[in-house]
């Protein structure tokens, strides 16, 4: 079931590939960062990187909308000089999308952004559809599995927040969080884990991946074991 769902996203990929000639590369991962699958027509910008920015970029445009208006994003235009970078969000995944503005200055991207929408509407159906991929992202493992923890943040390694359970000022604290990581590895690069420990809670700020962090705050007498237990569910996930 899952090599044939596989097989279905990789040719719904490279129908958005060849949208329009300026398309270089199709990423599409979860809302939490992790890449699921990525084509492209020449070796460009890592997956993972696109991935952890397009994730980064939907958490800060949710929680900016959500100081405006109750509205939350579906699509995200990111533009320089050379390329723009669209991303179509969707419940569980993101498709994101690089454009190259050498192939076409004069192009309007909104009048390809639906053909983009179409495909990664058909990908979530399929991917939520198969019981491989319609699981909970890390943070909702840890909170199922942890139901003591409260409070967790889901972290890019440059204190962008990529989801966040039980804070109200998840912005501060993951930005003091990857600081606190960023001198861990000046003592070492080989760090994966960091806790501070008060007497009454123990914060946790450990390595997911390359690209990502987990904060959380562990409370009561046996803080501690939650840790622990935490960092076990982190050694196991994929």
């Amino acid at each position: 079931m899952a090599a044939n769902t596989l097989g279905e996203v990789a040719n719904l990929l490279e129908d958005a590939l060849n949208i329009h000639q300026s398309v270089r590369q199709v990423v599409l991962s979860t809302q939490e960062g992790v890449v699921v699958a990525s084509v492209s027509k020449a070796e460009d910008m890592d997956p993972r990187l696109l991935a952890t920015v397009s994730a980064a970029l939907q958490w800060a445009g949710a929680t900016t909308l959500s100081h405006i208006d109750r509205g939350r994003p579906t699509v995200m235009l990111q533009s320089t000089k050379i390329e723009q970078v669209l991303t179509i969000l969707q419940p569980q995944y993101q498709l994101t999308v690089v454009l190259s503005r050498g192939d076409d200055v004069d192009l309007d991207v909104g009048g390809i952004i639906p053909a983009f929408q179409s495909i990664a509407t058909r990908i979530q159906l399929l991917m939520g559809a198969s019981s491989d991929y319609g699981g909970e992202g890390i943070l909702g493992r840890i909170v199922k599995a942890v139901p003591e923890v409260s409070q967790a943040i889901l972290l890019t390694m440059d204190g962008l927040p990529l989801g966040a359970v039980g804070f109200e000022n998840h912005i501060e604290v993951a930005a003091l969080a990857s600081s606190m990581f960023a001198n861990g590895l000046t003592f070492s690069d080989h760090t994966d884990a960091i806790i501070v420990s008060s007497e009454v809670t123990d914060l946790l700020v450990a390595k997911v991946d390359d690209k990502r962090l987990l904060l959380v705050a562990c409370h009561g007498s046996d803080s501690g074991e939650l840790c622990q237990r935490v960092r076990e569910i982190l050694l196991s996930y994929p």
